[in-house]
């Protein structure tokens, strides 16, 4: 049995739903009303691992992911990479059948700092497939930029409200990359110059089409994105199915990630 100082505290109780931690095996099991969840979950299953040194803070991340996330996700929380695979057993964290996202909490480190190149360096070597996203305290072009040159998937700041980062958590396991609106040097020029200049005029894109875009980018669901723009969620369907056909893309992901795609470069 293997149990550290780390993660012994990550157990927690809510109303709702109850995460305990699973001596054997370290991790957070997920269920509903005190029922612990199969050890071979539903169809499709998600496994959220999240590294962060500090405790309290793990602990809150992984509580309101709990709170937020499909019962189809099981959750992980340690300290570094090593401690992950210590925690998990091998056969569980390395299935095939799971889709799996390291959640790295880098905190105002950056990304060239030590430890968070050596987390990275970790992740390729043993498991180059497994998908990664970062937390961090900053926005800055340039972290985003090393970081998407580093093969990170999604670059989450922790101003971003709790359903924008959900709904990047669950773009990058869709198979999509979210990078935070203003982050690039071409998105905060938006803010001062037209917006129709930041994408090639030949896509014929209109300025509502633009905003809707922007919020696609942040991973908003239809309903959100009418909220926001104050129109109705019908509307937002119809610019939607616009964009995909303007942009040749098959779904709203995959529109993002183009968006993305022409805005870097």
């Amino acid at each position: 049995m293997f149990v550290s100082a780390h993660t012994a505290a990550l157990g927690v109780r809510r109303n709702t739903r109850v995460a305990r931690h699973r001596a054997t095996r370290g991790h957070y099991l997920i269920g509903s009303e005190g029922n612990t969840v199969r050890d071979r979950p539903a169809r499709s299953p998600i496994l959220i691992a999240l590294i962060d040194p500090k405790p309290l803070t793990r602990q809150s991340i992984l509580k309101m992911l709990d709170a937020s996330l499909p019962e189809n996700v099981k959750l992980l929380g340690a300290s570094c990479f090593d401690e992950l695979l210590d925690l998990s057993s091998t056969d569980e964290f390395l299935d095939s059948e799971n889709r799996i996202l390291v959640v790295l909490y880098i905190r105002n480190a950056g990304v060239a700092d030590n430890w968070v190149q050596e987390q990275l360096r970790l992740i390729k070597s043993r498991q180059p497939a497994i998908l990664v996203t970062m937390i961090s305290d900053r926005d800055d072009a340039d972290d985003v930029m090393n970081a998407l040159n580093c093969g990170v998937r999604g670059y989450i700041p922790t101003s971003a409200v709790v359903e924008v980062a959900i709904a990047a958590l669950t773009l990058v396991t869709a198979g999509g990359t979210y990078i935070p609106a203003g982050a690039l040097p071409e998105a905060r020029g938006a803010q001062e110059t037209p917006e129709r200049a930041q994408l090639p005029e030949e896509l014929n894109l209109t300025l509502r089409e633009l905003a809707v875009i922007d919020l696609l980018r942040e991973g908003s669901a239809n309903k959100v994105i009418a909220k926001r723009l104050d129109i109705r969620e019908s509307t937002v369907k119809v610019h939607v199915r616009n964009i995909l056909k303007k942009l040749r893309a098959t779904n709203r992901t995959h529109a993002a990630t183009v968006a993305n795609r022409l805005l870097a470069g």
